[in-house]
């Protein structure tokens, strides 16, 4: 193995990653795994338009002016969105001041970082923004008879079914989901390591047969649900992959559907739940549903096992497969409360 120029900065990353943050911060393994990503991306883009081997990244490269083109590289040549280049600025920040604290970045160098604005992401997402004959098209999309088009479809659905985060979703492994005569239900670890048990709608689970026989032939309960093999090494999907997936079908719809939505998995997320609660779902449901800890304070002991759950959906479902019907819903008009509810406020 080649000598390795600045190894005091990479025993600061091991320590960084595997010490600072899970132990003395306490931060879950998804944050972990976000700044390790975020840095992963860094010497990649180092590498790739600087020509730097990984050997020869030194503390130096963590500067104001490579940051910045850090961030541009992501978006054009990534396809990232915003509010992705925002928390990957964040992860390098949090880095770059743990080694400002260790005395091997200079303190003008790390508050010259600092000075990198975010940029403004949208903060309300509209209620009807995607309406149900939308997700309905959206599946309808993909060609199942090509593998991944096959995956991109039942990844939308799921993303769309469980109402889960895009980080749940990729950390699922094949053995979280199980199937029984009633149907199916997923366990999910969450923020803060919190785990919930999430109803697996009927319609979805055709979809989950049709791709584990083309994806997970060997039936193995250890293996990433979704995943990407690279020279031979089989890892989760990135979170940059499936943005990529859900631009892909944003930009099939949008001929037909001017003004159609960016598609992000967040948006699958209040989509769902809008939906849910449009169709008279208790609120204190919704919230198991969705791994919120509290919604309203009111809300705070509410609890909901994978049946009621179950029950709950099969109450408010209807003839359209995975989502629901259009008809004239008990809190339509209820605006302040769907957006309380949902953190709009």
């Amino acid at each position: 193995m080649s000598k390795i120029a600045d190894p005091k900065l990479f025993a600061s990353i091991k320590t960084f990653l595997t010490v600072y943050l899970p132990k003395i911060r306490a931060r879950s393994p998804h944050t972990v795994q976000a700044h390790k990503d975020a840095l992963n991306l860094f010497m990649l883009f180092l590498k790739t338009v600087e020509g730097k081997e990984l050997r020869n990244v030194a503390t130096s490269d963590f500067c104001r002016d490579k940051v910045m083109a850090y961030l541009d590289w992501l978006k054009s040549e990534r396809g990232c969105a915003d509010s992705t280049r925002n928390q990957r600025l964040t992860s390098i920040r949090v880095f770059c001041k743990y080694i400002a604290g260790e005395k091997m970045l200079a303190f003008d160098a790390y508050a010259k970082i600092l000075e990198i604005n975010r940029l403004p992401v949208p903060k309300l997402i509209p209620d009807d923004a995607l309406s149900v004959d939308d997700v309905m098209m959206l599946l309808s999309l993909p060609d199942a008879s090509r593998d991944k088009e096959l995956r991109d479809r039942f990844y939308m659905a799921l993303l769309y079914d469980l109402g889960c985060r895009n980080d749940e979703i990729l950390n699922l492994k094949l053995g979280d989901i199980s199937l029984n005569k009633e149907g199916g239900q997923v366990g999910i670890l969450g923020k803060g390591m919190k785990f919930r048990v999430t109803p697996l709608s009927k319609e979805v689970i055709p979809m989950l047969t049709q791709y584990t026989k083309s994806y997970h032939p060997s039936n193995d309960s250890n293996r990433y649900l979704f995943y990407t093999v690279r020279k031979g090494f089989e890892t989760t999907m990135s979170p940059d992959n499936t943005a990529r997936i859900l631009l892909k079908y944003e930009e099939k719809a949008r001929p037909s559907h001017p003004g159609f939505p960016h598609l992000h998995p967040h948006l699958f997320r209040h989509v769902r739940a809008i939906h849910l609660y449009q169709a008279g779902m208790p609120l204190s449901i919704i919230a198991e549903w969705l791994g919120h800890s509290q919604i309203e304070t009111s809300l705070i002991y509410a609890f909901a096992t994978a049946e009621m759950k179950r029950a709950a959906a099969d109450k408010v479902s209807a003839s359209k497969p995975l989502v629901f019907t259009n008809e004239q819903f008990m809190f339509q008009d209820d605006d302040s409360t769907i957006r309380k509810l949902y953190g709009l406020d």
